[in-house]
């Protein structure tokens, strides 16, 4: 009689055992996607806009553009102030700048240093320079042959030459960004662009695409890469919004999708209520409730809200929906927070700025002459022509109107010292 070997038989046993709860897990996991892709499928959608902070992390109302480097800069540039104009930002004419500057006896040639930049800055005020060098900027056209299948009527194939034009523009280049508020200098951001267009005929070559379009395409790629940088811009998020009939989930989404936040906010919160004291209700429904209480606080920017509200749903009964919105809602509150540093460092230093002008001012005004010092110096018995020298020397700010002269006189001042004045 053979012997059964008892180690073999259990080890046989053990491994269709974990074949079978292999199985039943990717069973029950097929179930469980399926349930999702149902849910996700059946949820209906909102989109919100996210505004994110300048790429920059500086924010400018005033810009100036540099000499314009390479072909096609000019145009380029032209586009950028089109777009920073539309956005309320003040853009200095070049041949304005280069009288301001000349005027200063300051000029650049494309090179601009920390020490050169302070000086603009003193110069111009709070604001951006902006240099746009070009490498690249042509167009080249193509002419192409293809063939193509026909079918005729007695059901045969055959094929057919296709003619083609294609008109293609290049552009590389870079621009570089100085903040002329800090003196910072931001390293030579590069872009690249390609855009293309094709036109076919099967009657022979037809006419290319315009050059003109296609360069317009180029610039304006540029554009908004700049915009991006200089700007706040926006980014769309989708997610989910539970619109389950019982409880009334779905008048929460009604008044959210008219836009109607508050009504949505107030709803989701009667909802939840509703919800936590039904004691039959089902955990999906009541993470539903929960779910849509956080969309209220994401909507209202109210992002650590948001969160908790998303974790207990997420307890409740976990899915693709909610993982997805909680990574969502982070990104936003990172957002969030970049934006507040940049409004809190604009605003650090428009006040440093104001707190400079103010002492700018102090010190003109303590070296500036006034009735008041020609007085005093006239008490103190210095001469005449120290007094005249002083007066020419200086800046003045003298009140000569007939009450004036009158007590300048009776104080003792010298005929010719209050000629002298007058004329100053």
């Amino acid at each position: 009689m053979k012997m059964i070997d008892f180690r073999s038989l259990m080890n046989s046993i053990s491994k269709s055992f974990e074949f079978m709860l292999v199985l039943v897990f990717i069973f029950f996991s097929s179930l469980s996607a399926q349930a999702q892709f149902f849910e996700e499928m059946t949820c209906p959608q909102v989109t919100i806009n996210l505004t994110h902070p300048p790429d920059l992390g500086i924010k400018v109302s005033k810009i100036a553009f540099g000499p314009a480097t390479g072909t096609c800069s000019d145009q380029i540039i032209d586009a950028i102030q089109s777009d920073f104009v539309s956005n309320n930002i003040e853009v200095i004419d070049r041949a304005n700048l280069t009288a301001i500057l000349a005027e200063h006896q300051f000029t650049f040639s494309g090179y601009v240093d920390q020490t050169s930049a302070a000086a603009i800055g003193k110069i111009l005020g709070p604001s951006a320079l902006v240099f746009v060098k070009v490498q690249v900027c042509e167009t080249k056209v193509d002419k192409l042959v293809g063939k193509k299948t026909v079918y005729y009527k007695d059901k045969t194939t055959g094929e057919v030459p296709v003619y083609y034009a294609r008109t293609r523009v290049n552009l590389r280049g870079s621009i570089q960004a100085v903040d002329l508020a800090t003196g910072r200098i931001f390293g030579s951001q590069p872009f690249e662009f390609s855009p293309e267009r094709t036109n076919e005929s099967d009657q022979g070559y037809p006419d290319p695409p315009a050059e003109f379009d296609i360069q317009k395409m180029a610039f304006q790629s540029v554009v908004s890469e700049i915009h991006q940088m200089f700007l706040p811009w926006t980014e769309p998020l989708t997610l989910y919004y539970y619109d389950n009939k019982d409880h009334d989930l779905n008048q929460a989404y009604q008044a959210m999708k008219a836009g109607n936040l508050d009504l949505a906010f107030d709803l989701s919160k009667k909802n939840l209520e509703s919800c936590k004291s039904d004691a039959h209700i089902k955990d999906k429904l009541k993470s539903h409730a929960y779910y849509n209480m956080g969309m209220s606080y994401l909507l209202r920017e109210e992002y650590d809200k948001a969160m908790e509200f998303f974790q207990e749903a997420a307890k409740l009964h976990s899915g693709n929906i909610i993982t997805s919105a909680m990574s969502k809602c982070q990104k936003a509150k990172e957002i969030q927070i970049s934006r507040q540093r940049v409004e809190q460092k604009a605003s650090f230093e428009a006040e440093k700025k104001m707190a400079e002008q103010n002492k700018a001012v102090q010190a003109e005004q303590a070296n500036t002459m006034t009735n008041k010092d020609i007085i005093k110096l006239s008490q103190m018995k210095l001469s005449k022509a120290i007094i005249l020298q002083k007066i020419k020397s200086s800046k003045c700010n003298f009140d000569t109107s007939a009450d004036a002269l009158g007590i300048l006189t009776k104080a003792g001042v010298n005929e010719d010292i209050i000629v002298a004045m007058m004329s100053k």
